[in-house]
C-alpha cells in the first residue's frame, strides 16, 4: 500500500513539473492603448495634410492653365498643349508617388510599435515565466493576462519616432 502511495506521489509531483504556464495579451488593445501610437498617427496625419495641401496647390496652378489655354481657343499651339499634358503627367506622377510615400511610412512606423510589443511581450514573459503567451482570444480558460505588464513595458521603453 505504502508503494503505490508513493508511485501515485511520484506520478502527480512529475506531471506538475510538466504544467506550463500560460499568459495571454491583448495585441489590439496594446496597439491603441500604447501612447506613441497616438503620437505616430497624428504625425502621420500632419504629413497627409502637408502632402495634400502642395497637391492642391499644384492642381490649382493646373486649372489655371487650362483655362488660359481653353482662352485662347484655336490659337493654342502644339508646343503649349504638350507642355500642358506634361505638367498633368507630372501632376499625376507626383500624387501617386505622395502616396506611396505616405503608405510606406505608416507601414514602416507600425511594423516599429508591432516590434516592440513583441519584445515587450517576450520580456514579461520571461520576468512572469510564462512558458507560452498567445493572443487572448485563443485562450478560452485559464492563463494569466499580461496585457498590462506589457503595456507597462512598451511605455518605458525607448520612444518611437
Amino acid at each position: 500500500m505504502r508503494k503505490l502511495l508513493m508511485i501515485t506521489l511520484l506520478g502527480v509531483a512529475s506531471t506538475m513539473s510538466l504544467a506550463a504556464k500560460i499568459g495571454f495579451v491583448d495585441s489590439q488593445e496594446l496597439f491603441m492603448k500604447y501612447s506613441q501610437t497616438k503620437v505616430l498617427r497624428e504625425n502621420l496625419t500632419k504629413e497627409k495634410k502637408k502632402l495634400e495641401d502642395a497637391l492642391k496647390k499644384q492642381e490649382i496652378e493646373l486649372q489655371k492653365l487650362r483655362v488660359d489655354l481653353e482662352g485662347k481657343g484655336n490659337k493654342v499651339t502644339d508646343k503649349e498643349r504638350k507642355a500642358f499634358e506634361d505638367k498633368v503627367e507630372k501632376f499625376k506622377k507626383s500624387v501617386n508617388e505622395s502616396q506611396q510615400k505616405l503608405s510606406s511610412e505608416e507601414l514602416k512606423k507600425m511594423q516599429e510599435v508591432e516590434r516592440l510589443i513583441t519584445v515587450s511581450i517576450k520580456t514579461v514573459a520571461k520576468n512572469e515565466k510564462c512558458d507560452y503567451v498567445f493572443e487572448k482570444g485563443v485562450v478560452r480558460f485559464g492563463g494569466v493576462d499580461l496585457t498590462q505588464k506589457v503595456l507597462n513595458t512598451m511605455e518605458k521603453s525607448k520612444k518611437i519616432n
